[in-house]
């Protein structure tokens, strides 16, 4: 179990530093280059792969070279960089998952059948109930899983992100034919 929260450590440490590459070159490039130019923008898009790319590979190697340490090192590692409260927002990653596949799956045919008032109060309660669920079952999960589960809910919903940004609305409801 120990080498599946090493790999899933190193996939979600990549993928962030991935997004923080990609984010700090459109930072750079909308205040250096764009300034208020539209066209100028479509053609600086590469720059923002190249720094997503940059990111990524960066995150792989602290991630692999984090990864080789002893096992001592690691938990002196997690306890001093993540903590209780950062374990916790990881595992939030969970609930946050089950929810967005709910809201992707039944979301809009939920609300044509309740209503978009009723609707948007029964998703807050289903919601609450969802999370008082997760922090039910956080207390009774052994601790060595809760990173693990965190990372992949948070992977879901980047999942799901990308899904939706190809396929657009209704891509998991019905066809568009």
């Amino acid at each position: 179990m120990k080498s599946l929260t090493r790999i899933l450590s190193i996939i979600g440490f990549s993928i962030l530093s991935g997004m923080f590459g990609l984010g700090v070159t459109w930072i750079v490039v909308a205040f250096v280059f764009v300034r208020g130019n539209d066209d100028r923008l479509t053609k600086i898009m590469p720059l923002l792969l190249i720094g997503g790319i940059v990111g990524l590979i960066v995150g792989i190697v602290v991630a692999l070279r984090v990864a080789k340490t002893d096992p001592e090192t690691e938990e002196a590692i997690e306890r001093k960089y993540i903590g209780r409260s950062g374990r916790m927002k990881i595992y939030v990653g969970a609930p946050m998952a089950v929810m967005a596949g709910l809201t992707f799956l039944f979301g809009e045919s939920f609300l044509n059948k309740v209503g978009d008032a009723t609707g948007a109060y029964l998703g807050l309660g289903i919601f609450l109930v969802i999370l008082a669920m997760s922090l039910f079952l956080h207390d009774r999960i052994p601790e060595k899983f809760i990173i693990p589960i965190g990372i992949i809910g948070w992977l879901l919903i980047l999942l799901l992100f990308v899904w939706f940004a190809f396929f657009g609305p209704g891509a998991f409801g019905h066809s568009h034919l």
